[in-house]
């Protein structure tokens, strides 16, 4: 399937509050590993990104392949893969085709998981041949916030320093992207921008203008098709996001009249209502 299709049958999502949503049981394939679902955006049949929830003690009993590759945040709790103990922070790529010997958790969990491609599993004595997975952790809390590099329409040098990245993972060929964003309280840029990728983002933490869409906080989930202007954007209090694009993302900036009023209205609302550092998932700010 094409990444066009694929974005396609993902949509436009602006925005989810994953809390306002449900948890069901989730299907891969013809599995039912036992685990609960909120599906952001996607099918089974294309990419998509769901939270999933496993209780305390879940276990996969059998080997277990993904045929797609698989990008994972943990959230909350821990998951043991292959041997290796992943908490809260942890982000980890897993190759499609690479074998799971070992998936569990002790403390229960809620995850990011992202899949690009088909969420399916195959399991057992089909997995025989495929190689074991080398789970590599990086943990995007204890990483240090460095400034905004190069992107085109974007030079470093013109980049807000109150505007810090963390670079979780790019791919050397596609140059698909998986970073984090923390924006620091009374950031502001009043543009429209727009990016020759798609665009997700998870807001981890804090407070949010995101244009007309208005204020959101910690659980705002955002899927935009490539082109989609934005703005303006703000936070009063300060905000952290997981974003994922498909090749490194470019900036396309144009102005509109109506937003300084529109972000000085966002600055006064939440200074009367005082909102803290909204996360359902403790803490992302970091040093």
């Amino acid at each position: 399937m094409s990444e066009n299709s694929n974005t396609d049958l993902r949509g436009h999502v602006e925005f989810i509050q994953a809390s306002e949503l449900n948890l069901f049981s989730y299907t891969f394939g013809n599995i039912s590993p036992g685990l609960r679902a909120i599906e952001l955006t996607g099918s089974p049949v294309c990419d998509s990104t769901l939270l999933l929830n496993g209780s305390p003690l879940w276990r996969f009993p059998d080997d277990v392949v993904f045929l797609s590759d698989v990008e994972i945040l943990i959230l909350s709790g821990d998951l043991i893969i292959n041997n290796v103990s992943l908490s809260r922070g942890d982000y980890i790529y897993i190759k499609a085709g690479n074998k799971l010997i070992d998936f569990r958790s002790h403390l229960g969990f809620e995850i990011c998981w992202m899949s690009n491609g088909p969420n399916d599993w195959i399991i057992g004595d089909k997995t025989f041949a495929c190689s074991t997975a080398t789970i590599n952790p990086v943990n995007a809390i204890d990483m240090p916030w460095l400034p905004s590099p190069s992107y085109e329409g974007r030079p470093a040098e013109e980049a807000d320093p109150a505007l810090g990245v963390k670079i979780l993972r790019q791919d050397p060929q596609t140059t698909a992207y998986t970073l984090m964003t923390r924006q620091q309280p009374g950031w502001v840029d009043r543009r429209l921008e727009a990016h020759d990728t798609w665009e997700e983002l998870f807001l981890l933490q804090g407070d949010y203008l995101m244009g007309t869409t208005g204020g959101i906080n910690g659980g705002a989930y955002i899927f935009r098709p490539p082109t989609r202007p934005h703005g303006p954007q703000a936070t009063h209090k300060g905000a952290v996001w997981f974003c994922r694009g498909e090749k490194e993302i470019d900036f396309q900036y144009s102005n509109i009249d109506w937003a300084q009023g529109q972000v000085e209205e966002y600055f006064t609302f939440m200074s009367k209502h005082n909102g803290e550092m909204v996360s359902p998932w403790g803490d992302w700010w970091g040093e």
